[in-house]
C-alpha cells in the first residue's frame, strides 16, 4: 500500500467518523451533556444565523462538525434544562403545591446548599487522605485547583 493510499484510507475512515457523530449530533438548540457524559455544550444560533457550540471553560466557539468529532463517547446526547424550563417547573411545582415561589426556591437553594457542601467535604476528604510524600502533584497545587485552602481544614 503506498503512502497516498494509506493517507486516502485515513481519510476516508476520519469522514466516515465525522459524518457518523455528526449525524447523532443536537439539531435543536440547548444545553447538553456531550457523549463523554463529563462535559456540557451550549448550541445555539448566533444572530448571524450560524451555529455556535460552546464548551464551558474554552473561549472558542466550534463548530458541529468539530463538537461531533472531537467531543465523543459511549454516552447519548443528553439535553439539559435551560434557565427557562427550569423557571417553568419552580413555577408548576409551586402552583401544584399552594407553596408562594420564593418559598420553594428557597427550599431548592437549600438543597443545593447542603449538596455543594457534601461535595466539597468529599473533596476535602480525598485531599487529605493523599499521601503527604507523592511525587505527583503537590498536595497544595492539588487542593487549590479544587477551591480548598489546606490551612482552613
Amino acid at each position: 500500500m503506498t503512502h497516498a493510499e494509506e493517507n486516502s484510507d485515513w481519510e476516508r475512515i476520519i469522514r466516515d467518523m465525522i459524518a457518523r457523530n455528526t449525524a447523532s449530533a443536537p439539531t435543536e438548540p440547548g444545553v447538553y451533556r456531550m457523549p463523554c457524559g463529563n462535559c456540557y455544550v451550549d448550541f445555539f444560533h448566533g444572530s448571524d444565523g450560524t451555529e455556535r457550540w460552546l464548551v464551558p471553560g474554552d473561549e472558542r466557539s466550534y463548530t458541529r462538525d468539530t463538537v461531533a468529532t472531537f467531543r465523543h463517547g459511549d454516552h447519548p446526547w443528553e439535553r439539559m434544562y435551560t434557565l427557562a424550563h427550569a423557571a417553568a417547573e419552580i413555577r408548576c411545582r409551586a402552583t401544584a403545591d399552594g407553596t408562594p415561589i420564593h418559598v420553594l426556591v428557597e427550599e431548592l437553594a437549600a438543597i443545593a446548599a447542603a449538596e455543594d457542601a457534601a461535595e466539597e467535604e468529599e473533596i476535602a476528604r480525598i485531599v487529605r487522605e493523599r499521601p503527604v510524600d507523592s511525587d505527583e502533584i503537590p498536595l497544595a497545587d492539588l487542593a487549590g485547583k479544587f477551591g480548598i485552602d489546606l490551612d482552613e481544614l
